[in-house]
Order: C-alpha cells, then structure tokens, then sequence
C-alpha cells in the first residue's frame, strides 16, 4: 500500500498538523540536482508529541485519532517510501513546540514518486483550514518560490470562495 504521489503524503501531514491544533504550517521542498537529492520539510507550532508519542508516531499500528477506529500509516508508509527511494525520513518533536518532519530521497531513484500535484493539495489544506497560517518555499536547483497565506486576511490563499 502507497500513496500516489509524494503531494498526498505532504497533505496526510499538514492534516496531522491541524489536528494537533497548528495554527502555523511551513512546507519546504528542495529539489538539487547537482546532488541528485530531494527534500521535503513539514513544520508546525501545534501541540506536539511527548517522547513516548515521538517513539511510537511510525508504528503503523498506533494512532491518536479517536473518531473512528483507524491505524496511523501516513508516517510509516512515508517512512517507506523514503527509505526504498534511497532515504530517510526523520521525525523531531516536543509537547507545546511543535513537530517537524523532514524526508529525503535521491532525485533520480527510479522509486520515488512524482510530486504531483502539490498546488491543489495545498489549495485543499489552505481551504480547509482557514484559521492556520502556511508558509511554502519550493526551491529546484537554487531558484526560490515562495507563498504565504500571512497576506490573505481571508486566510484561504487567494483561493475563491466557489472552489476546492
């Protein structure tokens, strides 16, 4: 079982994001060629984890959600896929400081996924979460793009009200 594409498993974190009570997300995704690496940063000011959470958060069998009976396998499976791309994926954490989670694959590997579609997977979390800040910098070959939600007091990235 995998995702599709590496836009999904960013989406699969910013949503653990929010419901840890996020109210600032930072997406980073370097592309390097010269180093034929690729890397991708997801950090959030939410609630964190305690050290016990942090040990368990790549079980796929553990979860915190309680809305349904369900097993956590956004990170293990990333983790995996990292991994099987040449990587590693690594994840820090502190209650009340906020989570980070960092991955990095070999550019070329011929297992890692596409992008995809990283544009409406963040218009769905923006839309979705019209209180939580994001900053996103995307970055191939030392040229930067950057995107704030900071300057739409809307809060839903300039995305309008009739679309998804």
């Amino acid at each position: 079982m995998t995702m599709p594409d590496l836009a999904m498993h960013i989406l699969d974190i910013m949503e653990n994001s929010t419901r840890a009570e996020a109210k600032h997300i930072s997406l980073e995704i370097v592309e390097d060629h010269a180093r034929n690496s690729m890397s991708i940063t997801v950090s959030d000011d939410g609630k964190g984890m305690t050290a016990a959470e942090l040990n368990r958060a790549l079980d796929p069998f553990y979860t915190t959600k309680r809305e349904r009976r369900t097993v956590g396998l956004g990170l293990p499976l990333l983790k995996e896929t990292a991994e099987q791309a040449g990587g590693f994926l690594a994840v820090s954490s502190a209650p009340r400081k906020g989570t980070e989670v960092r991955v990095r694959m070999t550019l070329d590997h011929i297992d890692r996924p596409p992008l995809g579609d990283i544009n409406q997977a963040l218009r769905i979390a923006i839309r979705t979460n019209p209180g939580v800040l994001f900053d996103v910098t995307y970055t191939v070959d030392g040229e930067t793009e950057t995107f704030t939600t900071r300057d739409d007091p809307q809060g839903n990235g300039g995305v309008p009200d009739n679309t998804v």
